[in-house]
């Protein structure tokens, strides 16, 4: 048995229901005697009348907080005075602050008396104010109560005091069919009011937060939205459309969650509902929290924190802080996760909140596992454990149990902590928890195997796996946000190699290492991409001109300010700010039209695994070689496959594959990766014997495999995304580059689907284009292209003041300077291409408007100018070009690219630092390759660091020049990868440019044939 609450008992219960609400409170206080003549018709008999005045003295009593008087009215006999007293002592002590301004009372049709019993509905509206900051107190508003009494000795008495919602949901749940609730419905919960409506979505947010259960949770929503469109209510289809986006995103379906609340972001925004704003904001901010883009989330939850302030918020408040939280943890920073639970534990407890306590003890456990405090981990999540089995909340006492268990495992108590994983994955899967199953299964695997229970562990990841490909169907948003997915995701993969692996079972081992990369790259591959702009609705089309318009407005406004002779640098810090929240609601309204449009959504999970066979056709001959890492926690593994030489016996399509575990641990390799690619990048001179050490680590153990190999394709994972493979030294002296070829690949499913959709292109392009007289061809490595326009040049754009200070601004340390090497290296490639099917563009014309106009018809791209990537946010990184357009700012961002349809089949992007970017766990690079892999180029050539312009000039003239000597002799073995390595080694051996800081820093990504 509960009472009703006048405060919100979890996670933002009646804010948005209040905030929408426009109906103000139509009676000021009054003694029950003033109430009772207002109502005293309402009564048919002396009975009902003197039942009503009961009840009426009874709210007079709340609001003169007068505990004694209320007790009075009940029954002693009463079962439920106990738990009455109680609930009144904590409902005083949480509202001690709070000043009773108003009740409106009604009864609610006829009260109804049998013999000596009775009952009463009774429909309120309290209206109160906060002692300290004399704005509306929060959690107040319409409620409806059903009241039963006894008569005693010829006086009517208080029996039961209960929420009338309460009782209505429990009949509601006990049938099975949606008729059988509709009938109870008609029975039970008419006539409709707005106190019932707030009591059905209390308690459905009790079924979701407090109990877990979110198939019962959604259908007291759907009721609940039923009777808001009864009632007309605008604030109760929003509170029931939120709630059921609540229990569709606890259910992993982030998708149907965004669309909801991206319908009540707009009710919110066009009624000017701070309140209602800062509800959704923390709730959108969840959405991408769950997909990995912890930078978006905590963007959505300060902005939540500081409305709330703004308005004065002593409760609501708690949610978005522990949001913070969670961000924090997941960004390792963990001192300030810990310092926002517990800011928010704090007001969880003063209002007596045990399901928001209860998960912030979990969270603070979390903080405490991973900083290695076991003993005050422990503690956390078993009060937290006893908590939510009170609430009977199995969702979140599956995470206790899980949680527990990972500390026993770490102390080398693999029984126990298999037996609470075990109870944890039983739970989840009962209450359809798919985060925390996945994560569960993924313990007790890891259990099962310490435990020399191999085939029950494989089981488990094997479950895990499915359950994760099943929430990657339900991501929501572009490409660019559905990216960070696996950042979270990856650990049943990795456990199920390490497994598969130790038993020898390379070649599965090998297909989950796949699955395991470039999911997203492989998607739009496969799939091909959203078309965004066809979806749009011309509202939509307007509202994304503006919100880029936006963005580009304050690039021009902060690049004036930096230009002033005295620089406001308070002044530029706040437009730094307004642009920070520019994009962010530009990336905002990108995840709501794909919310808002399923169709843009493409099918996901169909992509055929690529298997051992598959690979076959990636290999044309025995001088190839393709190198696949896969970096775990605990390993790092190299699988190197190649052509067999022993062709009789051909049991994987003619194709042969080994794999070495290296002896090198995560935080070993992150370090020497970083300390190497840092020196060549500085031209210092000790580099060289991490060279040799990091080829020993990495290379070395495949060594019989590698030699007499013309090419090598490299897979990079995790921290090797940074590693310039070619400046490694298997000997004094000689680097890699000398003795193979190397190309670069985000994995080797993605370089199969590359190949293909090169392969479909020229086919397109054979059956739709006539070729118009004088109409040439070009190869481009192996593939002969027809096509009317071969090459687009852009080299050292005349930036502007305005550019160069922008430019400035998001990198302070930004050598921007004129780049007349980069103008001579462009104009240089007219020697290569025929002029008539090529556009140089230098100085002023290299603009952005241009590219963004005719990119789209040329087969080589190339980008001779400066570069700049961010590490916040990487499709924010940029090219620089000229603009003389007031739509565009000269900053051809990676966001921008991506929505392209290119049809280049090489793009060389001769800037700095354009091969650097976020390295996300599974998806490998994001960055400005990253981009133009997903805008349809098969092929990039990227550079690592800040490279020098002359030494470029000179490799990036031969790298042409190889290319067109190919396609004019008709070599087809020798490809893009090869024409690098000629070119990078032409410089190598100019004395002035040996060090690698001078030839190795490009890269070749993608298809190198």
């Amino acid at each position: 048995m509960s009472f009703v609450n006048l405060r919100p008992p979890f996670f933002v219960r009646l804010c948005l229901c209040l905030a929408l609400s426009c109906a103000p409170l139509a009676a000021v206080a009054q003694t029950a005697e003033e109430a009772f003549s207002r109502i005293r018709s309402s009564a048919r008999t002396p009975d009902e009348a003197a039942i009503q005045k009961v009840f009426l003295k009874g709210y007079e009593a709340y609001a003169k907080r007068d505990g004694a008087a209320l007790f009075s009215l009940f029954s002693e006999q009463s079962p439920y005075l106990p738990e009455f007293k109680l609930f009144l002592q904590q409902e005083f002590a949480r509202n001690e602050r709070v000043k009773i301004q108003s009740i409106r009372i009604i009864p609610v049709g006829y009260t109804q008396v049998e013999g000596d019993h009775a009952t009463a509905r009774v429909f309120i509206d309290i209206g109160a104010l906060d002692a300290d900051t004399g704005k509306p107190a929060e959690g107040f508003g319409e409620m409806e109560h059903t009241l039963r009494f006894i008569k005693e000795a010829g006086v009517w008495k208080v029996w039961q005091f209960v929420e009338t919602a309460e009782e209505l949901t429990r009949d509601l749940l006990a049938v099975a069919t949606d008729e059988e609730r509709a009938r109870v419905l008609a029975t039970k919960g008419e006539p409709f009011t707005g106190g019932l409506l707030n009591g059905l979505l209390n308690q459905a947010q009790a079924l979701l937060e407090e109990k877990g259960n979110y198939e019962q949770a959604a259908v007291i929503y759907n009721v609940a939205l039923h009777v808001a469109k009864q009632l007309n209510s605008p604030w109760g289809i929003g509170g029931a459309t939120v709630g059921l986006g609540d229990v569709y995103s606890a259910q992993g379906d982030y998708l149907r969650a965004a669309n909801n609340y991206q319908q009540i972001m707009k009710l919110a925004e066009s009624l000017g509902s701070r309140e209602g704003i800062a509800a959704v904001s923390v709730k959108m901010g969840n959405i991408h929290y769950q997909q990995g883009n912890y930078a978006q989330a905590m963007e959505y939850y300060q902005r939540s924190v500081k409305l709330y302030e703004e308005l004065g918020s002593k409760v609501e408040i708690a949610y978005p802080l522990l949001s913070i939280g969670n961000a924090y943890f997941s960004l390792a920073e963990y001192a300030q996760a810990l310092d926002y639970y517990q800011r928010s534990l704090k007001i969880y407890q003063q209002i007596y909140d045990k399901a928001g306590t209860a998960y912030l003890l979990n969270r603070i456990g979390d903080v405490y596992a991973a900083q290695g405090k076991h003993a005050e981990a422990i503690d956390n999540y078993q009060q937290s454990l006893k908590l939510h089995e009170a609430l009977s909340n199995k969702a979140m006492a599956a995470y206790a149990l899980n949680k527990i268990g990972d500390v026993r495992y770490a102390q080398g108590d693999y029984k126990e902590a298999d037996a609470l994983s075990t109870r944890a994955v039983e739970l989840a899967r009962i209450n359809n928890s798919p985060e925390i199953l996945w994560q569960s299964l993924t313990s007790a695997g890891r259990s099962s195997r310490a435990l020399s229970q191999p085939e029950r562990a494989g089981r488990a990841f094997s479950e895990a796996i499915a359950v994760i490909e099943q929430l990657r169907n339900r991501a929501v948003g572009p490409e660019q946000d559905r990216r960070l997915f696996f950042e979270r995701r990856t650990a049943p993969y990795h456990a199920l190699i390490d497994l598969l692996i130790a038993q020898n079972n390379f070649a599965e081992a090998f297909v989950y290492a796949e699955r395991a990369k470039g999911r997203v790259l492989l998607d739009v591959l496969g799939r091909g991409r959203a078309n965004i702009k066809g979806a749009l609705t011309s509202d939509e089309r307007t509202q994304e001109k503006r919100l880029n318009k936006t963005v580009v407005a304050l690039n021009a406004q902060l690049k004036r300010e930096t230009l002033r002779p005295q620089a406001d640098t308070s002044r530029i810090a706040g437009i730094e700010s307004q642009l920070r929240d520019a994009r962010l609601e530009y990336d905002a309204f990108q995840t709501r039209i794909y919310a808002a449009h399923p169709e843009l959504k493409i099918q996901r999970g169909e992509v055929e695994p690529l298997t051992l066979e598959g690979v076959a056709p990636l290999i044309p001959d025995t001088e190839t070689a393709l190198l696949e890492f896969t970096v775990t926690p605990e390993k790092v593994y190299l699988f190197v496959i190649a052509k067999s030489v022993e062709t009789q016996i051909n049991n994987h399509g003619g194709v042969e594959m080994k794999v070495y575990p290296l002896n090198v641990k995560l935080n070993e390799l992150t370090n020497l990766t970083s300390k190497f690619r840092t020196r060549l990048a500085e031209n210092t001179l000790n580099f060289r014997e991490l060279a040799r050490q990091l080829y020993d680590l990495l290379l070395r153990p495949a060594q019989a495999q590698i030699n007499g190999k013309k090419i090598l394709c490299i897979v990079p994972d995790g921290a090797l995304w940074g590693l310039p493979f070619q400046a490694l030294q298997p000997a004094e002296n000689r680097y890699l580059l000398e003795d193979h070829a190397l190309f670069y690949a985000p994995s080797l499913g993605v370089l199969r689907a590359m190949k293909a959709r090169g392969t479909q292109s020229i086919t397109a392009l054979d059956t739709s284009q006539a070729a118009a007289p004088g109409a040439s061809t070009i190869k481009i490595g192996a593939r002969r292209l027809p096509t009317f326009r071969t090459l687009l040049a852009f080299g050292n754009p005349v930036l502007g003041k305005l550019v160069v200070a922008q430019a400035r601004s998001l990198n302070r340390d930004g050598n921007l300077s004129a780049l007349p090497e980069a103008e001579r290296e462009v104009k240089s490639l007219t020697q290569f291409y025929n002029p008539a099917e090529s556009k140089i563009l230098t100085g002023g014309d290299a603009r952005e408007e241009t590219f963004k106009a005719e990119a789209g018809q040329y087969r080589v791209l190339h980008f001779a100018t400066h570069g700049t990537f961010d590490d916040y946010n990487p499709m924010y990184s940029h090219l620089l070009l000229a603009s003389t357009s007031a739509d565009e700012d000269g900053f051809l961002e990676a966001r921008e690219i991506i929505n392209f349809n290119l049809k280049a089949d090489l793009v060389v992007l001769s800037a700095c630092q354009t091969a650097r970017g976020r390295v996300g766990t599974g998806e490998g690079l994001i960055g400005m390759s990253w981009a133009f892999f997903v805008a349809g180029a098969p092929t990039t050539v990227d550079s690592q660091w800040k490279v020098d312009s002359a030494s470029t000039t000179l490799l990036m003239a031969n790298f042409h020049r190889l290319l067109a000597a190919q396609s004019a002799s008709g070599t087809v073995r020798a490809g893009k990868a090869e024409a690098l390595r000629e070119a990078a080694l032409k410089v190598l051996a100019n004395p002035q440019y040996r060090h690698p800081f001078y030839w190795a820093g490009f890269v070749l990504v993608g298809d190198g044939n």
